[in-house]
């Protein structure tokens, strides 16, 4: 019984994170010009103008920086993307509020509940006080 509900949990969380991905593209704000990473994809990104987003792809050999709003050589550029296999958490590339729950090569952002931070370390939310963000 315990091995049933542990594969329909399993089931459900794979689910849900593939319903989420059919809608990977941001949501643009209505007003302004920037450039967002693709949590999905270190090489490419999205450019939202006017509430519209465009991808864009880094030539071979870079990553998208969001930091930095640009492409830069993969070896300088913070990003981190999926590994294809397995569950892991991920700091997020904006925010301490948020992380990136990869679960078979497909990323899903995720939010802390209110007063906790993503604490890179522990791969989790902890409280606020302990974490350097």
């Amino acid at each position: 019984m315990k091995g049933s509900t542990a594969i329909l949990v399993a089931i459900l969380v794979l689910v849900s994170v593939l319903a989420q991905q059919s809608s990977a593209e941001p949501t643009c704000r209505p007003n302004g010009r920037y450039l967002t990473a693709n949590p999905r994809d270190c090489r490419s990104y999205y450019y939202c103008y006017e509430g519209k987003s465009f991808d864009g792809i880094c030539g071979p050999g870079h990553r998208f920086d969001e930091k930095r709003q640009s492409c830069l050589q993969a070896s300088v550029s913070e990003c981190s993307s999926c590994p294809p296999s397995g569950t892991i958490n991920l700091p997020h590339p904006t925010s301490c509020q948020k992380f990136v729950l990869c679960f078979l090569g497909f990323a899903n952002e995720r939010q802390c509940p209110p007063g906790l931070l993503f604490n890179k370390q522990l791969g989790q939310c902890d409280l606020s006080t302990k974490v350097v963000c």
